[in-house]
């Protein structure tokens, strides 16, 4: 069971955050597509008792004020040596990438947990450029919309690899001649017969070895059926190799709910 804690009446959100603290932002938007998870990376400028502004890591992020729906994120980050996630509305625009965010509700304290992750060799596209987050959410949506019409993707190739694959991410050796740029898309064969999977990701941390450069990225758009394929097959690999992988469903981050949704369903 995994062990959590709820403070129901914070009245100062902001002792839980730092200046140049890193936050991931996960969509709860309304009118939010819900059948994909998406995700967003920032760092925290400036807070006050229940606002924070944050510095959006990826130029291009698409979150603006609206005069329709809010614009709400759940923002998870770390505090007392756990995982924290509380939701925020968007409240103001400070320059194009600082954005001021109202904290309300529930502060939930929760077990931070890593991902289950597979050794694989599997077919995989790396496609790496200096492009901003929405030139690459519209190549994804590209693929996405493609897909619902045919199974074969034209002219791309898909390169046999060897990754350690995860729900929340994949880590692989990059070429030296050429470094990742922060942000990529991943096209993935897994042989469960769902076709491939698409997925953005951006890149978390970097070590050079004697063939190149290992990274590691984490996904920050996929679709929620994708975030299961993967899951299943790397609880299978684990559980053939006589490990007792625990599913991704028990890592908040990776879910656009609180744990007051599951706990007390509408």
């Amino acid at each position: 069971m995994q062990h959590m804690s709820e403070h129901p009446h914070i009245s100062d959100y902001c002792r839980y955050f730092t200046l140049r603290q890193k936050v991931y932002l996960v969509n709860m938007s309304e009118e939010r597509n819900r059948d994909v998870y998406e995700s967003l990376s920032g760092v925290v400028t400036a807070s006050g008792q229940d606002e924070l502004e944050l510095l959006m890591v990826h130029g291009g992020h698409g979150i603006k004020e609206s005069h329709g729906g809010t614009a709400t994120y759940k923002l998870t980050s770390e505090a007392l040596g756990s995982g924290i996630q509380v939701l925020a509305d968007l409240v103001g625009v400070v320059t194009d990438n600082t954005l001021r965010f109202r904290m309300h509700g529930t502060l939930e304290l929760f077990q931070r947990r890593l991902d289950c992750r597979a050794l694989l060799t599997v077919p995989l596209f790396h496609l790496y450029r200096n492009l901003s987050l929405d030139r690459f959410r519209a190549e994804w949506q590209r693929v996405i919309d493609y897909q619902k019409q045919s199974s074969v993707l034209p002219g791309l190739t898909l390169v046999k690899t060897e990754i350690d694959l995860s729900a929340g991410g994949v880590g692989l050796l990059c070429g030296a001649e050429k470094k990742p740029t922060p942000l990529s898309l991943f096209i993935i064969g897994l042989e469960d017969g769902g076709g491939v999977v698409c997925a953005l990701a951006e890149m978390v941390w970097e070590k050079q070895e004697t063939e190149g450069v290992r990274c590691g990225f984490r996904f920050i758009q996929i679709r929620k059926v994708d975030q299961e394929r993967i899951d299943k097959l790397v609880t299978e690999v684990l559980r053939k190799e006589g490990g007792t992988p625990q599913g991704y469903k028990r890592n908040w981050v990776l879910m656009d709910k609180m744990v007051s949704d599951i706990s007390h369903p509408h």
